[in-house]
């Protein structure tokens, strides 16, 4: 089966489903402004860290699975063939390396108190480190959010049969993000995404039953074999370097989204951290596999499109239905979860940019003496400033979404060593740390500016990586130790011991899954596996569903994948209880600011 790719309209349905979902959004940011505890930056900024593992679960995948992986992954999936089976492995790492940043981010933030990240930063190092890390995280952190203008952009124009114009639908959404964030804060904000999160599986499983009813997926796979062959036989052997490096890229990358962080910080202690995880991790599986597959089967349906024509392959799919069906409930229910979930990403990351600029900017160096209404006030302005820049870059699109995905972890990766190393070693240190950052952004500038955005297939932002963990490492262990190191001994004390509360006595001390050989081991061997370096060509012979050997292989190792990050979750458990009055760190020189 092969239709002509055309921008049909989704009819009534469509719009009322939008309505009642927009309508929805703006009413929890009403009902959480009126739950909220107190006019504070902590209720503000982190719901009081009073939300359970099933909110903090369902947000954070709704706040990864954003409307670029709904259009832009399908679509590079769609260009790149096979091979794209990278996309639910890098989303499954991200949960990993996740693993290894969480855990003891949040047995700090609960012994410290932190509200964001960024307190986190000031407190392990110094206000010089925390300044300089913000801008790298809300570069990925404000990509991440405008690339979802693009998204609602490309969905509305084509869903309402270019009877809206891209102009117009960005606008229209913007307006909605400006109101239920800027109400309901954290805690509307992670309430809504919950939802949201919802809807993106009901319509991840519409999906799945729209291919079963367009011929189904052997067919278009043989479409495949006859017109575009290349895109279901093994990689070369750059592709596979390339592979590997995607990999690291969003297995490090990710988990120093600053707005991912700030939704780990609110969930209300270690347990309910570990439940997160188990839940997270099918969930992603689920949800990467289910757009692998829709732009596989796409590729059948519309072999030939353009780059530009391959961005819109998820709503073309669903004018096919229609044309062939001729009901637009179903598209209308799918096209409903990719609403929700450009609007989950693009409400969790402005909230989170427009706390930074207000509460990590504005009130540390502009005027540490602010109220805290003064604060949330001055974070609702930057949130509408923050929405005017986005659409200015949205309205002439001009890169694919795949592309603007890379470009924002290049430079976001330079922040990530100061996660990696920072929360498990006190021996790093602050001028180090500024060097280590200062010269892996050269570094990755350079390679662009030179016309190399990868060497040997490897992303510039990985090299540049490399370069900042060199001098980050070697500067501090160099240098020594001295009371600096000290100081960060007795903050990170607390790295593996979980408390209800800054004054709670029951302290219980955890195995986190970064301390175990086992971890590691097991990592190793599930990185091995993740590339097909090993298959012999015979593995290009078709198996089931039309697809070659090799690629079940992979998914197989995917599988195994999955079931490392919830293994990982039960090596992640107490110790025993300890006793929070011995060796505890001295107050004056360690409490957060």
């Amino acid at each position: 089966m092969q239709v002509e790719p055309q921008e049909v309209s989704l009819g009534w349905e469509i719009a009322v489903l939008t309505v009642l979902g927009l309508a929805l959004m703006i009413f929890i940011g009403w009902y959480s402004y009126n739950r909220r505890v107190g006019v504070d930056v902590d209720d503000f900024f982190s719901a009081s860290k009073s939300l359970g593992f099933l909110i903090i679960g369902l947000t954070i995948f709704a706040d990864s699975y954003s409307g670029n992986s709904f259009l832009g992954y399908a679509a590079e999936t769609y260009r790149s063939g096979a091979w794209f089976l990278v996309y639910p492995q890098f989303m499954v790492a991200a949960v990993i390396g996740s693993l290894i940043v969480a855990p003891p981010l949040i047995n700090l933030g609960l012994k410290w108190d932190y509200t964001s990240p960024i307190d986190y930063l000031e407190h392990r190092f110094d206000s010089r480190v925390a300044f300089l890390a913000v801008f790298f995280l809300l570069w990925g952190t404000f990509l991440q959010f405008t690339e979802q203008f693009f998204a609602m952009g490309y969905l509305g124009n084509v869903a309402s049969g270019g009877v809206l114009p891209y102009q117009l639908v960005i606008v229209l959404f913007a307006v909605v993000i400006l109101l239920y964030v800027g109400l309901g804060g954290f805690r509307g904000t992670a309430l809504t995404a919950a939802v949201q999160g919802t809807l993106m599986l009901f319509s991840l499983s519409l999906m799945l039953l729209l291919i079963g009813m367009l011929d189904g997926f052997t067919a278009q796979m043989e479409t495949v074999w006859q017109q575009a062959p290349e895109k279901l036989t093994l990689p070369d052997t750059a592709t596979m370097r390339g592979w590997y490096s995607t990999i690291v890229l969003i297995l490090l990358g990710l988990p120093t989204y600053i707005h991912i962080q700030q939704f780990y910080l609110g969930v209300r202690d270690a347990e309910d951290l570990r439940s997160t995880f188990r839940l997270q991790a099918p969930v992603f599986f689920f949800a990467a596999i289910t757009l692998w597959i829709i732009g596989m089967f796409a590729s059948g349906v519309f072999p030939g499109l353009s780059q530009s024509q391959s961005e819109q392959v998820v709503p073309y799919l669903l004018g096919a239905f229609v044309q062939l069906e001729g009901s637009t409930l179903l598209p209308s229910l799918i096209a409903l979860g990719v609403i929700m979930a450009t609007l989950s990403t693009a409400g969790a990351t402005v909230m989170v940019v427009s706390m930074v600029l207000a509460k990590d900017l504005y009130g540390r160096f502009i005027d540490p003496n602010a109220p805290d209404g003064q604060v949330i006030n001055v974070s609702r302005v930057f949130l509408a400033l923050s929405l005017v820049v986005a659409l200015g870059i949205a309205f002439r699109p001009s890169l694919t979404i795949w592309t603007w995905t890379e470009l924002k972890f290049e430079f976001l990766l330079q922040a990530t060593p100061l996660f990696v190393f920072g929360l498990y070693t006190h021996r790093v240190k602050n001028t180090p740390a500024i060097a280590g950052m200062l010269v892996g952004c050269a570094v990755a500038i350079a390679l662009y500016l030179t016309g190399n955005p990868e060497v040997y297939s490897f992303h510039a932002g990985i090299i540049g990586l490399i370069a900042n963990s060199a001098v980050f490492l070697g500067g501090s262990f160099l240098s020594g130790q001295d009371a600096e190191t000290e100081r960060a001994k007795r903050i990170l004390e607390y790295n593996s011991i979980a408390v209800a509360n800054a004054e709670d006595e029951r302290d219980v001390r955890y195995v986190l899954p970064a301390e175990t050989k086992s971890f590691w081991i097991g990592l190793t061997i599930i990185v091995a596996l993740m590339v097909p370096w090993y298959a012999p060509a015979a593995w290009n012979a078709r198996l089931a569903f039309g697809l070659p050997i090799w690629t079940w292989v992979i998914i197989g190792a995917l599988v195994l994948e999955t079931l490392f990050v919830v293994f990982s979750t039960y090596i992640w458990r107490p110790k025993g209880p300890t006793s929070s009055g011995q060796d505890a760190p001295h107050e004056e020189e360690t409490t957060a600011d």
